[in-house]
């Protein structure tokens, strides 16, 4: 990662080997207080039938990068779960690469609000935000 590090669960892959989160095969790039920036290989698998990156890929990196975002320090102690999550779509992904930034917006007593973007490298274009809703579950490793 190129900036500070909490501690990832994400920066021990064999937590969760042989889960949707390794097969998407992102990697954790940056992460910071309330910041998170993920980047993903897109390989054949991961697009639809025209060739684009699947929405539903998509939505999963979205909700990654919110889930993260939110979760700076206390990721080896709970888990954030989705409560909410809504995407939306504005232009095709077509690159070889994806970048997805996550930023947190509010923390509640019970509850972490979070946005995200999803960027195709190669042309710099905005394809897909998000806004979500979690909350923090303590984590039973």
């Amino acid at each position: 990662m190129t900036d500070e590090s909490s501690g990832s669960i994400l920066d021990n892959p064999t937590l969760y080997k042989g889960t949707y989160l390794e097969f998407l095969g992102f990697r954790l790039i940056a992460w910071k207080e309330g910041y998170t920036k993920i980047e993903m290989p897109v390989r054949p698998e991961h697009r639809n039938t025209v060739g684009y990156l699947h929405g539903g890929v998509i939505a999963s990196l979205l909700d990654i990068a919110g889930a993260v975002a939110g979760s700076y320090g206390v990721s080896k102690d709970f888990v954030s779960i989705t409560i909410n999550l809504n995407c939306n779509y504005m232009a095709p992904h077509k690159a070889k690469k994806v970048i997805v930034e996550g930023e947190l917006v509010r923390i509640t007593s019970t509850l972490f609000f979070a946005q995200a973007k999803l960027f195709d490298p190669d042309t710099n274009r905005l394809c897909a935000t998000s806004t979500g809703t979690y909350k923090r579950q303590p984590r039973d490793l």
